[in-house]
């Protein structure tokens, strides 16, 4: 197929090639004939317009080389403008009668840019440095590519068209707007509980400090068969709490629809759970991110620069999922549970199934902070799960934003 397309290709070059090649010794023998100064002005007239024509044909658009430059870098945030500017350099001073110049990108971005910015026409000049910028405002979360930079050209009379893509593949990643977590006392660093050394913490998590009743989810391997085998039921041990500062964030990545005002809640959930992220690593807080939906994916416990540069790029390119459910691809996780952490869930929604996942985590001592990102469609069951979970001994807050400070508790 690619054979053929160039055997036409150059089929067409070749028709075009003859015709102007004919038209050359039509105009020649008329002149002859004929004789005249009428005549051989026309001859004369058309062999130039024919050298002209020869020359665009000869100059090969290779020769143009392409340069980008983006105003921010390749990173920016969210709700950012970024201004592109396309710079074409040429080796020869060659008059062409235009060049138009578009910038090649993935058609998410393309949604994003005002109609037909991205291209540019230049008219005959002599400059051998030519160059336009054009701007995308309010960019949204996600990675993009520019892929390249298209180049066109013709004759005067339109016979011979060029063409050529110049590959110049680059990445723009858009992250997420954060807020700044000033006032809630949650993540705020109390020294009395961090002091503790590697060896108190290695005594603290594998000291028992009793025993209580099984509960699915715990792990098998912490069940206490002496009290078992005394009380005739499942017991499982408990071990002293761990009091240092370490949490986990867990997204909820399941969307309930695709409405713009759920959707919109989303992108407030994803601003959230960066806040969370950039003051952790300002604090130097151990945290840990999960994003449980279709595809989950997890990221343990840790901090410093490399943790936090992991998790927003995760957090750039995440997408939402109407299908799955939340519920049922946390269990998968159960067992992963950190012992001793802190859950900060952040989700656009709160179902029965959550409910109770979260009262079992509640029941094994596992802290559990939930934000509810409400998009406008709370209703009364909704209210009555946010009272249940509040009485569960959850600490629940309703936001409208991303911001953490400007939450009510329930």
């Amino acid at each position: 197929m690619k054979r053929m397309d160039q055997l036409l290709y150059y089929s067409k070059h070749l028709f075009k090639l003859l015709l102007v090649i004919g038209v050359f010794v039509g105009m020649f023998s008329y002149a002859m004939f004929q004789g005249g100064f009428v005549s051989w002005f026309l001859f004369y007239s058309i062999t130039i317009l024919v050298i002209l024509m020869l020359a665009y044909v000869a100059i090969p658009l290779g020769n143009f080389h392409v340069k980008r430059e983006l105003s921010g870098g390749s990173a920016i945030a969210a709700g950012s403008e970024v201004e592109i500017k396309i710079i074409v350099k040429r080796k020869w001073p060659f008059p062409f009668l235009y060049l138009s110049v578009s910038d090649e990108m993935d058609r998410k971005l393309k949604n994003l840019t005002p109609h037909k910015q991205m291209k540019m026409i230049f008219y005959p000049t002599l400059k051998r440095e030519l160059e336009f910028t054009y701007a995308i405002p309010n960019l949204k979360r996600g990675e993009y590519v520019l892929k390249g930079v298209h180049l066109e050209t013709s004759d005067m009379f339109g016979v011979f068209y060029k063409r050529k893509f110049i590959p110049l593949e680059e990445s723009l990643l858009v992250y997420p707007n954060y807020h700044e977590i000033e006032r809630w006392s949650a993540l705020e660093n109390r020294e009395t509980e961090t002091r503790l050394s590697s060896f108190d913490f290695i005594e603290d998590i594998t000291s028992v400090a009793g025993a209580r009743e099984y509960v699915p989810g715990d792990k098998l391997t912490s069940i206490d068969w002496k009290v078992t085998a005394r009380s005739t039921k499942l017991m499982t041990k408990e071990f002293e709490e761990y009091t240092g500062q370490r949490f986990l964030v867990i997204l909820n990545n399941h969307l309930p629809d695709v409405d713009s005002k759920t959707l919109d809640a989303y992108e407030k959930s994803i601003e959230l759970a960066t806040s969370f992220i950039m003051h952790a690593n300002r604090k130097q807080i151990q945290l840990g991110l999960w994003t449980i939906g279709k595809e989950s994916s997890s990221f343990p416990l840790d901090a410093g620069s490399e943790q936090q540069k992991q998790l927003i790029y995760h957090l750039s390119k995440i997408q939402g999922d109407i299908s799955g459910d939340f519920t049922n691809n946390i269990k998968e996780f159960d067992d992963k549970i950190p012992l001793g952490v802190t859950l900060l869930v952040v989700s656009t929604e709160l179902t029965d199934g959550m409910l109770e996942r979260f009262r079992v985590y509640l029941s094994r001592r596992i802290q559990v902070y939930f934000c509810l990102i409400e998009s406008g469609k709370m209703s009364s069951l909704d209210e009555r799960r946010f009272r249940e979970l509040k009485g569960y001994g959850a600490e629940a807050y309703l936001l409208s934003g991303g911001n953490i400070d400007h939450a009510i508790p329930s």
